[in-house]
Protein backbone atom coordinates (compact mmCIF):
# COMPACT_ATOMS: atom_id res chain seq x y z
CA UNK A 1 0.00 0.00 0.00
CA UNK A 2 1.06 3.59 -0.61
CA UNK A 3 0.53 6.53 1.73
CA UNK A 4 -2.36 7.54 -0.56
CA UNK A 5 -4.00 4.19 0.23
CA UNK A 6 -3.49 4.63 3.98
CA UNK A 7 -4.93 8.16 3.92
CA UNK A 8 -7.93 7.09 1.80
CA UNK A 9 -8.59 4.16 4.15
CA UNK A 10 -8.57 6.46 7.19
CA UNK A 11 -11.05 8.78 5.42
CA UNK A 12 -13.37 5.81 4.83
CA UNK A 13 -13.02 4.49 8.40
CA UNK A 14 -13.46 7.90 10.00
CA UNK A 15 -15.98 10.04 8.08
CA UNK A 16 -15.67 12.95 10.53
CA UNK A 17 -11.97 13.39 9.71
CA UNK A 18 -10.91 17.04 9.74
CA UNK A 19 -7.78 18.66 8.23
CA UNK A 20 -6.15 18.68 11.69
CA UNK A 21 -6.68 14.90 11.96
CA UNK A 22 -5.05 14.31 8.57
CA UNK A 23 -2.08 16.43 9.64
CA UNK A 24 -1.84 14.36 12.85
CA UNK A 25 -1.99 11.18 10.78
CA UNK A 26 0.82 12.44 8.53
CA UNK A 27 2.88 13.34 11.59
CA UNK A 28 2.42 9.88 13.08
CA UNK A 29 3.23 8.25 9.73
CA UNK A 30 6.44 10.29 9.51
CA UNK A 31 7.60 10.32 13.13
CA UNK A 32 5.82 7.44 14.89
CA UNK A 33 5.18 7.87 18.60
CA UNK A 34 8.54 8.99 19.92
CA UNK A 35 7.23 12.44 20.90
CA UNK A 36 4.95 10.78 23.48
CA UNK A 37 7.66 9.01 25.43
CA UNK A 38 9.82 11.61 27.11
CA UNK A 39 8.96 10.12 30.54
CA UNK A 40 8.26 6.36 30.57
CA UNK A 41 6.85 6.38 34.12
CA UNK A 42 4.37 9.15 33.29
CA UNK A 43 3.51 7.49 29.98
CA UNK A 44 2.79 4.19 31.76
CA UNK A 45 0.60 5.92 34.34
CA UNK A 46 -1.35 7.74 31.62
CA UNK A 47 -1.70 4.50 29.64
CA UNK A 48 -3.01 2.59 32.68
CA UNK A 49 -5.51 5.35 33.47
CA UNK A 50 -6.69 5.44 29.86
CA UNK A 51 -7.01 1.63 29.69
CA UNK A 52 -9.10 1.68 32.89
CA UNK A 53 -11.48 4.21 31.34
CA UNK A 54 -11.95 2.45 27.98
CA UNK A 55 -14.74 0.02 27.18
CA UNK A 56 -14.34 -3.00 24.94
CA UNK A 57 -15.24 -2.22 21.33
CA UNK A 58 -15.68 -3.85 17.93
CA UNK A 59 -13.40 -1.43 16.12
CA UNK A 60 -10.46 -2.90 14.20
CA UNK A 61 -7.62 -3.96 16.49
CA UNK A 62 -4.98 -2.57 14.14
CA UNK A 63 -5.32 0.34 11.70
CA UNK A 64 -2.25 0.68 9.47
CA UNK A 65 -1.34 4.35 8.90
CA UNK A 66 1.89 3.94 6.92
CA UNK A 67 4.22 1.16 5.80
CA UNK A 68 6.00 1.41 9.17
CA UNK A 69 3.33 2.30 11.72
CA UNK A 70 -0.21 1.50 12.77
CA UNK A 71 -2.68 2.54 15.41
CA UNK A 72 -3.63 -0.20 17.87
CA UNK A 73 -7.10 0.54 19.26
CA UNK A 74 -7.40 0.16 23.02
CA UNK A 75 -11.08 -0.85 23.01
CA UNK A 76 -10.39 -3.71 20.58
CA UNK A 77 -7.34 -4.73 22.64
CA UNK A 78 -9.54 -4.96 25.74
CA UNK A 79 -12.25 -6.89 23.87
CA UNK A 80 -9.70 -9.50 22.81
CA UNK A 81 -8.59 -9.88 26.43
CA UNK A 82 -4.97 -9.07 25.67
CA UNK A 83 -2.71 -7.99 28.54
CA UNK A 84 -2.21 -4.20 28.60
CA UNK A 85 1.51 -4.65 29.38
CA UNK A 86 2.05 -6.20 25.97
CA UNK A 87 0.67 -3.15 24.19
CA UNK A 88 2.58 -0.73 26.38
CA UNK A 89 5.80 -2.66 25.70
CA UNK A 90 5.16 -2.54 21.93
CA UNK A 91 4.52 1.18 22.19
CA UNK A 92 7.76 1.77 24.13
CA UNK A 93 9.79 -0.38 21.73
CA UNK A 94 8.33 1.52 18.79
CA UNK A 95 9.13 4.88 20.32
CA UNK A 96 12.65 3.90 21.41
CA UNK A 97 13.69 1.97 18.32
CA UNK A 98 11.69 3.55 15.56
CA UNK A 99 12.95 5.82 12.87
CA UNK A 100 12.32 9.31 14.22
CA UNK A 101 11.43 10.50 10.72
CA UNK A 102 12.31 13.86 9.30
CA UNK A 103 10.72 17.11 8.24
CA UNK A 104 11.23 16.41 4.54
CA UNK A 105 9.27 13.17 4.88
CA UNK A 106 6.50 14.99 6.74
CA UNK A 107 6.28 17.65 4.02
CA UNK A 108 6.10 14.92 1.39
CA UNK A 109 3.20 13.26 3.25
CA UNK A 110 1.41 16.61 3.53
CA UNK A 111 1.87 17.00 -0.23
CA UNK A 112 0.18 13.64 -0.85
CA UNK A 113 -2.67 14.69 1.45
CA UNK A 114 -2.95 17.96 -0.49
CA UNK A 115 -3.45 16.06 -3.74
CA UNK A 116 -6.09 13.87 -2.12
CA UNK A 117 -7.90 16.92 -0.73
CA UNK A 118 -7.87 18.43 -4.22
CA UNK A 119 -9.38 15.18 -5.55
CA UNK A 120 -12.17 15.31 -2.95
CA UNK A 121 -11.01 12.22 -1.04
CA UNK A 122 -11.67 13.77 2.38
CA UNK A 123 -14.89 14.91 4.07
CA UNK A 124 -13.72 18.54 3.91
CA UNK A 125 -12.96 20.93 1.09
CA UNK A 126 -9.63 21.53 -0.59
CA UNK A 127 -9.83 25.15 0.60
CA UNK A 128 -10.23 24.01 4.23
CA UNK A 129 -7.20 21.75 3.77
CA UNK A 130 -5.05 24.51 2.27
CA UNK A 131 -5.89 26.89 5.13
CA UNK A 132 -5.20 24.25 7.80
CA UNK A 133 -1.94 23.17 6.19
CA UNK A 134 -0.72 26.77 5.83
CA UNK A 135 -1.53 27.52 9.48
CA UNK A 136 0.18 24.31 10.60
CA UNK A 137 3.36 24.91 8.62
CA UNK A 138 3.50 28.53 9.82
CA UNK A 139 3.71 27.20 13.38
CA UNK A 140 6.45 24.69 12.54
CA UNK A 141 6.34 20.92 12.19
CA UNK A 142 5.00 19.55 15.48
CA UNK A 143 2.63 16.99 16.97
CA UNK A 144 -1.06 17.92 17.14
CA UNK A 145 -4.12 16.67 18.98
CA UNK A 146 -7.16 15.36 17.15
CA UNK A 147 -9.82 17.91 16.22
CA UNK A 148 -12.70 18.46 18.64
CA UNK A 149 -15.15 16.96 16.13
CA UNK A 150 -13.04 13.82 15.73
CA UNK A 151 -12.57 13.44 19.51
CA UNK A 152 -16.31 13.79 20.18
CA UNK A 153 -17.48 11.46 17.42
CA UNK A 154 -14.68 8.89 17.32
CA UNK A 155 -13.40 8.93 20.91
CA UNK A 156 -9.94 7.89 19.70
CA UNK A 157 -7.96 5.70 22.08
CA UNK A 158 -4.96 3.99 20.54
CA UNK A 159 -1.21 3.69 20.59
CA UNK A 160 1.05 4.06 17.58
CA UNK A 161 3.05 0.88 17.18
CA UNK A 162 5.49 -0.50 14.62
CA UNK A 163 3.72 -2.69 12.07
CA UNK A 164 6.47 -5.27 12.55
CA UNK A 165 5.56 -5.65 16.22
CA UNK A 166 1.85 -6.03 15.53
CA UNK A 167 2.62 -9.09 13.43
CA UNK A 168 3.43 -10.79 16.76
CA UNK A 169 -0.11 -10.34 18.11
CA UNK A 170 -1.47 -13.65 16.72
CA UNK A 171 1.46 -15.52 18.29
CA UNK A 172 0.99 -13.75 21.62
CA UNK A 173 -2.73 -14.61 21.59
CA UNK A 174 -1.90 -18.28 21.10
CA UNK A 175 0.48 -18.14 24.06
CA UNK A 176 -2.39 -17.04 26.26
CA UNK A 177 -4.23 -20.33 25.75
CA UNK A 178 -1.34 -22.71 26.31
CA UNK A 179 -2.12 -25.16 29.10
CA UNK A 180 -0.41 -24.53 32.41
CA UNK A 181 2.47 -26.84 33.16
CA UNK A 182 5.42 -26.96 35.46
CA UNK A 183 8.50 -25.29 34.14
CA UNK A 184 8.56 -22.88 31.26
CA UNK A 185 7.72 -22.79 27.60
CA UNK A 186 10.51 -22.00 25.19
CA UNK A 187 9.59 -19.83 22.24
CA UNK A 188 11.96 -19.28 19.36
CA UNK A 189 11.53 -16.61 16.71
CA UNK A 190 13.71 -17.27 13.70
CA UNK A 191 14.59 -14.37 11.43
CA UNK A 192 13.81 -10.68 11.64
Amino acid sequence: MTIRDYLRRQARLHPCLQPQDVIKLCYQAAFGAEHLLSDITAARRYFEEEMASIKASDEPLVEPISPGFCRVNLGAWIKKGLPPDWLFTMFVLTAENGDAGNTANMLQLLGVASKLAQEGAFPFSAAEWRAARAAYEAGGIRALHHSDIYRKQERPAYRVVSQGLTSLIPLLRRLMVLPEKEGAYVIAIDGR
